[in-house]
């Protein structure tokens, strides 16, 4: 019998801290930077709005650098999952996204 074997070569992902169900990290330097984006939990929860995730992906964007966004989610809060959206449409073709489920 054969034996399927999966290997994942992304590496796990940052752990979410002050329970966020989001996390956000940058990597590289200037022209080999990227931004990876983790949106892991039920959207809206424990109090982290959109307008949070938005400012804190701001704050790392710089404008050039691609961004890669990966979903595991069973769901949440319409507005917010709709407002994260327009965010990340809003960024263009730099913008990734994966589903991890």
């Amino acid at each position: 019998m054969n034996s399927l074997r999966i290997f994942n070569k992304a590496g796990d992902p940052p752990a979410a801290q002050n329970k966020h169900w989001y996390s956000l990290k940058a990597s590289g330097e200037a022209e080999a930077r990227s931004i990876e984006v983790y949106v892991y939990g039920e959207i809206g929860t424990w109090g982290i709005t959109a307008n949070q995730f938005v400012r804190d992906l701001a704050a790392l964007d710089d404008g050039v650098s691609p961004i890669v966004v990966a979903f595991n989610s069973v769901g949440g809060d319409l507005f917010d999952g709709l407002a994260i959206h327009n965010a990340l449409s809003r960024l263009g073709e730099r913008c990734t996204a994966r589903v991890d489920a």
